[in-house]
């Protein structure tokens, strides 16, 4: 695990909140001088490495399991400094343009609808941002609620790539102690990995190139 001073975990963590409401920017993250620092070491070094911004497009494909009901999906983030950003959960695709206009699309109707509408996959309890801000907000929550300090390791993903990790143990609803996990690709600043009570999420492709289409409403 590498090293955290006080300062530094502060100046890093000072907190990191996705900009506006979904209606016209990229899901990027900007300082908020609101959101009070991780104390946690271990939690701090993972919200930073989700903090990082890719300076090179990737394509990324997870797969996910939704633990009530064991719905699996298929994911695919694809992020360009040009293009934007494109997240595709199952038949829903948001875009992100780098103008800062955004959309709500189906794979399957091929209608589109301006905005970020988080209800067409809240079902699978996840939103258009799982791999970023959403994981940022569940480590901050654990961190809180956690019986112990979270252990920061490094790790590496199915698909051989290393990742920056945290476990961090909690006591469930029933009164049971239970580890949650959270891997990160630091050059990517994106969730590698994710194990937590709802959802159990694996990357499964990586490639440091993105399909121009993808950033584009379905046709």
């Amino acid at each position: 695990m590498r090293g955290f001073t006080s300062t530094s975990v502060a100046t890093v963590v000072l907190a990191l909140t996705l900009s506006s409401c979904f209606t016209g920017s990229r899901p990027t993250l900007e300082p908020a001088d609101t959101i009070v620092p991780l104390d946690d070491p271990a939690a701090a070094d993972v919200v930073t490495a989700l903090a990082t911004t890719a300076t090179t497009a990737f394509t990324i494909e997870y797969e996910i399991v939704t633990k009530f009901g064991g719905q699996t999906t298929r994911a695919v983030i694809a992020t360009d400094e040009i293009l934007g950003t494109s997240v595709e959960i199952g038949d829903i695709r948001y875009l992100f343009t780098a103008e800062g206009t955004t959309s709500t699309c189906s794979t399957t109707t091929f209608e589109c609808a301006t905005g970020i509408d988080e209800t067409r996959v809240s079902d699978r309890q996840l939103t258009s941002t799982f791999f970023k801000q959403s994981a940022i907000e569940r480590i901050r929550q654990d961190a809180r609620v956690a019986i112990g300090p979270a252990t920061g390791y490094e790790g590496t993903t199915d698909v051989g790539r290393a990742s920056r990790c945290a476990d961090f143990s909690v006591i469930d609803a029933q009164g049971a102690s239970r580890t949650k996990t959270y891997c990160v690709f630091e050059d990517y600043g994106v969730i590698a990995t994710m194990d937590v009570a709802d959802l159990s999420v694996r990357t499964v492709r990586v490639e440091d190139t993105v399909d121009p289409a993808r950033f584009q409403p379905p046709a």
